[in-house]
């Protein structure tokens, strides 16, 4: 299991976000400071490095990254409207449990996408896409051989990119990383509680890889339709091994 990953436990309300975890921080020129808390917020959220039910405070949180309480209560009301938060008047900010409801829409709005996207990119193959995508695969083979769970994912998204990136329809790639926040920590969960789930998402990436060769359209749509849909065959078990996390 990944060391971001903490384990399955009864959901106690009082657990509580460490700031020094925030130690990292980096303020950068070309970004407000409420958008960088916002953005580092959110991609630890999305990442389970903060679980459902941890809680954080504007002052501890302010304190850590050695700014005022402002920009991280403006963070926080992003975080809020986005549902990834909770914030209860005069009491600490909560991280939102796993909505299964939301994370079925995000898939259907992903799988959507990427459907309309493979198709072009399989059409229209450009020189060297192959080799990306293969290069992406031996970073994956080697996070799963130093059982790096976190590289394995972040080259598991990467894979999916380049789809998106060699048909320049980046945009729609920004979409779904703004709005599928639930779907991916399903995804999470599921990569890191299972080697065998790694070596199986493994393997289909290189099923799609041998498709795509052969520009053979109909058969990598329906392994993309497998591969993306997989997680829902698993939520009853993700629910019972984290009914903390997940409602």
């Amino acid at each position: 299991m990944s060391t971001f990953i903490k384990e399955s436990r009864p959901y106690q309300e009082c657990e509580r976000f460490d700031p020094l975890q925030m130690s990292d921080f980096q303020l950068k020129d070309s970004q407000t400071v409420a958008s960088q808390i916002y953005k580092t917020l959110r991609e630890r959220i999305i990442t389970m490095q903060l679980t459902p039910g941890v809680t954080m405070s504007e002052q501890e949180t302010a304190n850590a990254l050695g700014v005022s309480r402002t920009p991280v209560r403006e963070a926080f009301i992003r975080l809020s409207r986005e549902k990834m938060v909770i914030i209860s008047p005069q009491r600490r900010t909560a991280v939102a449990k796993i909505s299964t409801e939301r994370a079925q829409q995000e898939h259907f709005l992903r799988e959507s996408l990427e459907q309309a996207v493979l198709e072009q990119f399989v059409l229209n193959l450009r020189p060297g896409a192959i080799d990306v995508l293969e290069q992406v695969i031996e970073l994956q083979k080697q996070a799963l051989l130093s059982k790096d769970f976190a590289a394995f994912l972040t080259f598991d998204d990467e894979f999916h990119r380049t789809f998106y990136v060699e048909t320049d329809k980046y945009l729609c790639y920004q979409v779904l990383r703004r709005n599928c926040f639930d779907y991916q920590r399903l995804r999470y969960l599921s990569s890191c509680s299972d080697e065998a789930i790694q070596r199986m998402n493994l393997e289909q990436h290189e099923q799609m890889v041998r498709l795509i060769k052969e520009r053979n359209l109909a058969d990598v749509q329906a392994l993309l339709r497998r591969h993306v849909r997989r997680i829902f065959d698993e939520i009853k078990v993700l629910k019972e091994r984290y009914p903390q996390f997940i409602q």
